[in-house]
């Protein structure tokens, strides 16, 4: 960060501090950050890599990047750039799913989760209803976002698993142009024009963005900087890792060429269906587990190097020694690089260090999981054949929804009922006629009505974060909702 938004930012703490006295006005600093922020975390980019004379990628709060900065494309997720046309929106979601759960991580923190589904770029062929790649997903979306190392966990096709790890990264396109009847990709995010600016009315263009799942959190302001403003133009402060360097402005037709464009993006997490222990161990203790077993080694408390000895022999497979040390950067858990140092990994188990003070004389407090499964974005989920993975993240690079989708095309032929997701969710098409599709959405044995769609089937199950930021796509590009609202009683 510069020096002038430090600036910005203390001269606001100064402020705070004579209105509200300096203990008031450093806790609302404090939930300032937490809430809006969720505060970022470390990685060490080199801008002087990008050759160009403004960074494309400043940190939102004073405090170092702590995720790596990389340059080009990163994973595409089938129509992602497709919005659900005309949709049903059906709040109550499929029956079963879980719908505004609860969970409280170990920071005390309680996050509602949602299960959602979506369903989108269908269309009649013949006498059946085609949906494409990408088309149909099903949405882990909790409420705000989860970073590892806070004992946080979701539900995915109805199974709990445990946060683990994951590998965030910040993305940079260079030379892009967005303009109002395109989105445009950047990490797992895309931009659409909503206005260019306009002299002495609006300084900045306003830039619509969205998930490849559909969050779209509004207001929300989309960090701007201007390669050559000559102070005649504002620069809004970095608030997160969604920024934009602007090179020109085109009014007709209306468009933003940007010298340098950035979202985020994750390549893969890691989750597990099993917690076998969460508390202060001692030397010596071991925990036996189907996947192997962890034995708890030395542990030094010394002010100089605390660490803890973390044996792991995985069933069937040669045992590690991993030397896990707590590291004080103020960006833990979500500093990738510190992070790393605090959790150890092999086979389907895992050790992971309380993120604060861990170590306290002869004890240290960790978790211990087992079950371990690696999940790569556009990779198979689990063993399900024909559905892939794809993780989202927020713009300061937090976890805030895992999507499951179809990677080849899905043909429904009227009363027919095909199973979708392992058998998690199914669907059948009850007639088509006339250009009008009566379908229904299932689990198990439990139906919604049937639904009555002209055209298509396009639709979305359920609410939460990204249910919301459909609506609010949908809004903005001034798409016919046409009053397909239902509310089920069930």
């Amino acid at each position: 960060m510069n020096k002038n938004n430090i600036s910005r930012i203390m001269a606001r703490i100064d402020a705070m501090n004579r209105r509200l006295g300096t203990h008031k006005a450093l806790v609302l600093f404090f939930l300032l950050f937490t809430a809006v922020a969720e505060i970022p975390g470390p990685g060490h980019p080199d801008l002087k890599a990008y050759g160009a004379d403004i960074p494309p990628v400043l940190q939102p709060f004073p405090l170092p990047i702590f995720f790596p900065v990389r340059t080009g494309t990163s994973s595409a997720l089938p129509s992602s750039k497709i919005a659900p046309l005309d949709p049903i929106f059906d709040f109550d979601g499929v029956p079963g799913w879980v719908q505004n759960h609860p969970l409280t991580n170990a920071m005390g923190v309680s996050i509602p989760k949602f299960e959602i589904l979506v369903i989108k770029g269908t269309r009649i062929d013949g006498k059946a209803v085609e949906i494409p790649p990408g088309g149909l997903y099903f949405d882990a979306s909790p409420s705000r976002g989860e970073i590892p190392m806070t004992g946080s966990s979701d539900y995915f096709l109805g199974k709990r698993y445990f946060f683990v790890d994951y590998r965030t990264t910040i993305r940079v396109r260079r030379n892009v142009t967005v303009d109002p009847t395109h989105w445009t990709g950047v990490g797992n995010h895309l931009y659409r024009l909503a206005a260019p600016p306009i002299p002495k009315v609006v300084p900045n263009p306003v830039v619509l963005w969205k998930t490849y799942d559909g969050v779209s959190i509004r207001p929300w302001a989309f960090t701007q900087r201007w390669e050559k403003s000559g102070g005649r133009l504002t620069d809004q402060t970095p608030m997160t890792y969604l920024q934009g360097v602007i090179a020109s402005v085109s009014q007709k037709p209306p468009s933003i060429h940007y010298r340098s464009l950035s979202g985020t993006s994750i390549s893969r997490e890691w989750w597990a269906s099993r917690k076998v222990f969460f508390g202060d161990a001692a030397p010596g203790r071991v925990f036996t587990t189907s996947d192997g077993i962890v034995r708890i080694g030395a542990i030094s408390s010394s002010p100089s190097g605390p660490a803890v000895d973390i044996q792991i022999l995985p069933k069937g497979e040669k045992s590690e020694t991993f030397r896990l040390e707590p590291q004080t950067t103020p960006g833990m858990p979500e500093d990738a690089q510190g992070r790393s140092r605090m959790i150890a990994r092999s086979g389907r188990l895992a050790v992971v260090l309380w993120p604060k003070d861990p170590i306290r004389g002869k004890k240290a407090r960790l978790w211990v999981y087992a079950d371990v499964r690696e999940w790569k974005t556009n990779a198979p989920f689990e063993d399900l054949s024909g559905w892939n993975y794809f993780p989202i993240a927020c713009p300061i690079a937090h976890h805030i929804g895992g999507m499951i989708y179809n990677d080849r095309p899905i043909r429904l032929r009227p009363g027919r009922v095909v199973p979708v997701f392992g058998g998690y969710a199914r669907l059948t098409v009850v007639s088509i006629h006339s250009g009008t599709v009566k379908f229904r959405v299932g689990s198990r044995n439990r139906w919604t009505p049937v639904l009555s769609k002209r055209g298509n089937i396009d639709s979305v199950f359920g609410e939460g974060r990204a249910v919301h930021g459909i609506l609010n796509t949908l809004n903005q590009t001034e798409a016919n909702l046409a009053g397909h609202v239902t509310f089920r009683q069930n």
